[in-house]
């Protein structure tokens, strides 16, 4: 048996696991990079031999453990050379990602439970009326509100607080849902969390299986074969949301087409668009304008929807100078 990890701050003791605990008493020798680390104790308690680090240990060293800080870099090292990570109760793809999730695994899941019990109580009989009330159709316009509400935060560089918060808020319409699902015994927070796992690792065969990639574009490519060949899927463009914006629309729409060998380069869809804007304004010559002026942020690495975005927020900003400077002109319809 490799190495034994076990990455567990002093302060987190009290979240080791029966199975951790088991593993470790099962060992002929536990070390500790903190010396006096609470665990220590009571493994000599036990009847385990334990001492500090105070050597590198191997990552094949047969029926050692090795006691570690989460944000220890020896975890990660340690991992690729083979050692086996345990950290907590979940059940990571491989060592690695458990080497890589060790800083936050433990604190995030007990935030996550504690998330997971206040909606279970809102929308419980001893709960709140309004929390109580909602259904699926009722908390739409609040998600989209949130969805958009940490779209601004990110437009306008309020990356620290403020987008903690608006994370928080689309994260509890998440939650919400899924126990509006609970709630009717359709599904639960945990079906969604299993599902999302099992959907990354499916779709990344490049980091968790044995297929190389040259560049993040044959990642996107590879993603879209998988993600069709999940849903079983025959017309390209199928499953693309009737709700999205145009522009959000036609940008999905060209990375599907490109998938299956549609290609725009920059210089061809910048010839495009001014052909269309050389034609008479109309809906077909407008709606043509729009759809290279995707194409031209695509190929440029430009998302057509945020720039948009930021643009009209630095319009509105700037639309009450404009006013006092005379610099308007006149609205047609």
């Amino acid at each position: 048996m490799p190495l034994l990890v076990v990455p567990l701050g002093p302060g987190d003791a009290g979240s080791l696991t029966l199975d951790e605990w088991d593993a470790l008493t099962h060992c002929r020798r536990v070390i500790f990079e903190r010396p006096g680390h609470p665990l220590r104790m009571r493994l000599e308690t036990a009847g385990v031999a334990t001492g500090p680090l105070d050597d590198e240990p191997s990552a094949t060293r047969d029926c050692w453990a090795l006691v570690a800080d989460p944000a220890s870099p020896r975890v990660v090292e340690l991992a690729r050379a083979g050692a086996q990570v345990r950290n907590g109760a979940w059940d990571f793809p491989d060592n690695l990602t458990a080497a890589y999730g060790a800083p936050i695994a433990r604190t995030a899941g007990e935030g996550f439970a504690g998330l997971i019990a206040l909606m279970a109580r809102l929308r419980s009989p001893d709960g709140c009326p309004w929390d109580q009330e909602q259904t699926h159709g009722s908390l739409e316009v609040l998600l989209q509100e949130e969805a958009y509400e940490v779209l601004e935060a990110i437009d306008e560089g309020l990356l620290g607080d403020e987008l903690a918060e608006e994370l928080g808020d689309l994260l509890l319409q998440v939650v919400f849902h899924s126990q509006l699902a609970l709630d009717d015994g359709r599904f639960g927070i945990g079906d969604v969390l299993a599902a999302l796992e099992a959907k990354l690792v499916l779709r990344h065969p490049h980091v968790f299986d044995v297929t190389e990639v040259a560049d993040a574009g044959e990642v996107v490519r590879n993603w879209e074969v998988i993600k069709a060949a999940e849903k079983g899927r025959s017309d390209p463009f199928e499953g693309i949301g009737r709700d999205l914006s145009a522009l959000l629309a036609a940008s999905k729409s060209q990375k599907r087409a490109a998938a299956i060998g549609w290609s725009a380069e920059a210089g061809h869809a910048v010839e495009q668009l001014r052909a269309a804007l050389d034609r008479p304004v109309e809906v077909g010559s407008l709606g043509e304008a729009l759809f290279w002026c995707v194409a031209v942020g695509r190929a440029s690495g430009v998302d057509p929807e945020a720039a948009l975005r930021v643009h009209t927020a630095g319009f509105r900003k700037s639309a009450p100078t404009l006013l006092t400077s005379g610099q308007t002109g006149k609205e047609t319809r």
